[in-house]
């Protein structure tokens, strides 16, 4: 019987710029999707009005939103709750 091995996937370095990559804040995320993907529209609310520009446009296929999504809700777990010393503070 041939034994089969588990390729261990390599992980990607990721050098980040932080002049030519800002991070910018958004408070408003529109989502579209069709049979191929999801597009997320990232986008910064307009002060007193009902209006917010897009300041990115992120599009993923099927696969990786849903790995997104995963990885998103894991981070959001962990910071949902912190202990620090005998205390339990619930943000």
């Amino acid at each position: 019987m041939e034994k089969t091995e588990k390729k261990i996937p390599t992980p990607i370095k990721v050098n980040i710029d932080p002049m030519r990559t800002p991070i910018l804040y958004a408070d408003v995320i529109r989502v579209s999707s069709s049979e191929n993907g999801f597009v997320f529209d990232i986008g910064q609310g307009i002060a007193g009005t009902n209006q917010a520009v897009v300041v990115a446009r992120v599009g993923l296929s099927k696969e990786h939103a849903k790995k997104f999504a995963e990885i998103v809700a894991q981070h959001v777990l962990k910071q949902g709750v912190m202990i620090t010393g005998d205390k339990k503070i619930i943000n």
